[in-house]
């Protein structure tokens, strides 16, 4: 052999057996802050589908894979947790929800939810409790849930003048879900209505009996009816309390849909409470119709300062119609029968017309903003269809486009359509699919068996490539529309309040899982930072009690979240 070959084989056996030794100091891995090892993670990342631990520094995932990958992230400060071979998920992204209101009627309102409250009369007594802590004149709100007149004894709503029976001296309001109210007499006073009045500033509808007497129904009357949480209470809920309420239940992120009036208080959480255990991304109402919205919509984004790995200004919203579970859903043909709560015409409430639905996409688009149009009825979802139709035609930018509640009451051939070709144009939308649980034996009573049949369209939807991105829709109404993890169970198994409802439509557990991950991630134009686990993205993940992928179906409904991680931090574990 040449000399100099030997010397070079030499030269190179002799660094070879040298290198092992400085591999750790040459070739050192990044040191993580915190890592999570021995689990079963689902990351929703088709290059890298699962993975047995993360690394996580400075709140972002810096490594995914197997616990031996993993462990050379481990240096002397690095924290460790054992996931114990729990089935770890991306952070829940909840899509759409109005938290401030939750924390304030879970907190304040009388509780007239059935089914706890079975019965007007119930609901009366419970009213005229609170009357008699309450001091006159001071205002009473009432929590009922949606479609209360389908659900009660009595197959009705309290009246106008069972309120002024129980509460004389009171302003009394009971929401019948989000979108009607039943109110007493000194109520109506209170808002200065009187005979002849049909429509209020913000766009409520005042409802009158045969003589023309407000007859004490208001509907969509978020704008009119007054009464909120101070500025103080709605700070504590932006600093601690709607963070402690739904990462109980696995959410990382929301959707909070705010009233303008409560942003600046927003504005100023984000600076003193930085770091939150929830991430923000708000949506903005001025009034039901879309109006009252500025021209330049830079008034409500967050504060310079502000953590943007938090807080979020993102969408604006406005309401085409009510709701098809108190029969105020804009439809094109009459609900079933006739209620004294019926809107005139029997077909529902149009509170933006086309004009202003255009108008208000518009806005959106031109401030680069999401625009959310709530369309329940399939009248409304036309509206809302056209108007992004017209948008895409001359838009200064392909923003997200959304329908609020798109395919859950009705949903025709045509407008699944109409929605497949708007995709190219950012269209997205929300549903919640844990009303297959409440109101599908109201659907069938108010719409009748045809129409009602058309709703919760999961797998269509899929299938037609639509990504649903699942939310809460929490009101404060149904305090249980919380848990993801019945909503979960109800898309599978297609168990509803009348039985199993329309099985053809039953989805895959890992396609109910996408619909509260990546796809609402997609919604509100973040999936670059959550909705899925892989390098780059925040460190958000939900541990859960059992594996929603090897467990019977029916028992999806009972798995809980045992542990809420932010930003690799644990926000949440359960007793």
């Amino acid at each position: 052999m040449p000399r100099r070959l030997k010397y070079l084989l030499l030269s190179s056996l002799a660094i070879s057996s040298f290198l092992p030794c400085l591999t750790p100091t040459i070739y050192a891995k990044e040191q993580a802050d915190i890592v999570f090892i021995n689990g079963q993670i689902e990351t929703l990342n088709h290059r890298q589908p699962t993975a047995n631990a993360v690394a996580v520094k400075n709140e972002k995932f810096i490594a995914v894979g197997s616990d031996q990958k993993i462990k050379s992230f481990v240096g002397p400060n690095t924290k460790v947790v054992n996931l114990n071979q729990q089935l770890a998920v991306p952070g829940f992204v909840d899509a759409h929800t109005h938290p401030m209101e939750t924390i304030w009627l879970k907190e304040v309102w009388v509780d007239a939810r059935y089914p706890v409250t079975p019965s007007v009369k119930q609901a009366l007594l419970n009213i005229a409790a609170r009357v008699q802590s309450t001091p006159r004149d001071q205002w009473i709100y009432v929590a009922g849930v949606s479609a209360s007149e389908n659900k009660f004894s009595e197959k009705r709503l309290p009246t106008k003048a069972e309120l002024d029976q129980v509460a004389p001296n009171n302003p009394v309001i009971m929401a019948n879900g989000a979108h009607m109210a039943i109110a007493n007499s000194a109520a109506l006073a209170k808002m200065g209505v009187k005979k002849g009045i049909t429509r209020l500033p913000h766009g409520a509808g005042v409802l009158a009996d045969k003589d023309g007497e407000p007859n004490g129904v208001i509907t969509d009357g978020m704008g009119d009816i007054p009464g909120s949480p101070t500025p103080q209470e709605i700070a504590r809920y932006y600093a601690s309390d709607i963070a402690k309420f739904w990462n109980s239940y696995g959410f990382t992120s929301v959707m909070a849909i705010t009233p303008a009036a409560a942003i600046p208080v927003m504005q100023s959480v984000s600076l003193s409470t930085p770091t939150p255990n929830i991430r923000y991304t708000a949506s903005v109402w001025a009034a039901p119709n879309g109006a009252g919205m500025p021209k330049d919509l830079s008034v409500f984004e967050m504060p310079a300062k502000a953590n943007s790995a938090y807080y979020r200004f993102s969408a604006i919203k406005a309401w085409v119609d009510g709701e098809n579970d108190c029969r105020t859903g804009y439809m094109y043909e009459p609900y079933v029968g006739i209620m004294d709560t019926d809107p005139p015409g029997g077909k529902g409430t149009l509170v933006t017309d086309q004009t202003l639905a255009n108008q208000f996409a518009k806005l959106a688009n031109q401030n680069k903003k999401v625009s959310m149009l709530h369309c329940s009825g399939d009248a409304a979802v036309d509206i809302g269809l056209n108007a992004y139709e017209s948008l895409s035609k001359n838009q200064s930018a392909n923003t997200i486009k959304r329908i609020e509640h798109f395919g859950m009451f009705q949903l025709s051939p045509e407008q699944l359509k109409r929605g497949q070709a708007l995709k190219k144009n950012n269209f997205h939308f929300s549903v919640q699919p844990i009303w297959l649980l409440e109101l599908v034996n109201a659907d069938y009573e108010n719409m009748g068996v045809a129409r009602a049949k058309t709703g919760y369209q999961f797998k269509t939807l899929i299938n037609a490539g639509l990504e649903p991105a699942a939310s809460t829709d929490m009101t404060g109404i149904y305090l249980g529309n919380i848990d993801p993890f019945k909503a979960i169970y109800a898309m599978v198994t297609r168990q509803s309040d009348m039985g199993i409802f329309e099985p053809q439509e039953a989805i895959s557990v890992r396609d109910a899982l996408r619909m509260w991950t990546i796809w609402p991630a997609k919604a509100i134009g973040e999936e670059n930072n959550k909705g899925s686990i892989e390098t780059g993205k925040y460190a958000d993940m939900t541990v859960l009690s059992q594996n929603i992928f090897q467990i019977p179906k029916d028992n999806l409904k009972d798995v809980k979240a045992v542990k809420t991680i932010v930003g690799g931090r644990e926000v949440y574990t359960s007793n």
